[in-house]
């Protein structure tokens, strides 16, 4: 039986947010020459069921959730190339709901090594120049965004290969 690709679940804001995070994600990758990303918040990754099965879950999830506000609180580094510079994501009371809800809809223990955040670079740097960089930015930046909708992402290859396969809207208001 062949393997099915990886895949993530993602939010990720919308607007002048958007855009804003946008801008900072590049222009921090073209500083470090390191690949440019959409800014997201992985919910659930290594997801590895056949891409209908995948698209049904995700479906049956958004479809029993409902939108709020994600805010993201301050930032930070780890020694791990997709989490090089980031910005945390404040554990609220629904942000831990939709995760949960996740770990039963996909299977999975979700409370297990699950570090909620938004990435802003990506990439192998070196602690001296992360903490330089850090001191450079607004630590203390507080990010607030609705959140409405669950992304299904292919993150099979390297980061310019990773491709939205799908979009479902939450259910309830």
């Amino acid at each position: 039986m062949a393997e099915h690709p990886k895949h993530a679940l993602w939010f990720r804001p919308f607007g002048e947010t958007a855009f804003k995070l946008k801008e900072r994600i590049k222009k921090l990758a073209e500083r470090y020459d390191t690949p440019i990303f959409e800014p997201h918040i992985t919910l659930v990754s290594d997801l590895h069921q056949s891409r209908t099965e995948l698209i049904q879950l995700t479906d049956t999830l958004a479809g029993a959730m409902s939108q709020f506000t994600v805010e993201l609180a301050g930032i930070g580094f780890r020694d791990h190339y997709y989490q090089a510079l980031f910005y945390h994501v404040k554990n609220t009371p629904d942000f831990k709901s939709a995760h949960k809800t996740a770990g039963r809809f996909f299977g999975y223990n979700s409370d297990e090594g699950y570090f909620p955040h938004l990435s802003l670079l990506y990439g192998n740097i070196n602690r001296v120049e992360k903490r330089k960089l850090l001191n450079t930015m607004n630590r203390s930046e507080h990010i607030r965004f609705p959140v409405h909708s669950i992304l299904l992402i292919k993150t099979e290859g390297d980061v310019p290969d990773w491709k939205k396969i799908h979009t479902a809207e939450f259910g309830h208001k």
